[in-house]
């Protein structure tokens, strides 16, 4: 799994706050990933003092030589 940051920023553009989801452990598909990033960006984006919310997505490519 890919790891998220969801940062809410104020606007002129300073962080107001950062959540990183790391890990979403289900035993079956119960939801997709990018459903959990968009539900707290929805959630951040209400807060007071935020302008408006980005999403980084990180992924780790390993490759066996």
């Amino acid at each position: 799994m890919a790891v998220y940051v969801i940062t809410g920023k104020n606007g002129s553009g300073e962080p107001l706050v950062s959540v990183q989801i790391s890990a979403i452990n289900q035993e079956g598909p119960v939801i997709q990933e990018l459903d959990a990033v968009n539900a707290l960006r929805t959630f951040l984006a209400g807060v007071a003092g935020v302008q408006f919310v980005v999403a980084q997505k990180y992924e780790q490519v390993i490759t066996t030589v």
